[in-house]
C-alpha cells in the first residue's frame, strides 16, 4: 500500500519549529553573554573611579 497524505508536510514543519526553537536558544545565549560582558565591562571602570577617589585623599 502507498503512504497516506496524512503526513505530507508534517516532517518539514517539524524541521522548521525545530530550527527556530534552536535559532531562540543561541540567541537568549547570546544577549546573555552580551549583558555578561556589559557587566564585568562596567565594573572595572567603577573600580578605577573608586582607586582615584581614594588616591586624592
Amino acid at each position: 500500500m502507498g503512504k497516506s497524505m496524512y503526513n505530507f508536510g508534517k516532517q518539514s514543519k517539524e524541521k522548521a519549529r525545530q530550527k527556530k526553537q534552536m535559532d531562540k536558544a543561541a540567541k537568549r545565549v547570546m544577549a546573555k553573554q552580551q549583558k555578561a560582558g556589559l557587566k564585568t565591562a562596567d565594573m572595572p571602570k567603577a573600580d578605577s573611579d573608586m582607586e582615584e577617589s581614594k588616591q586624592e585623599d
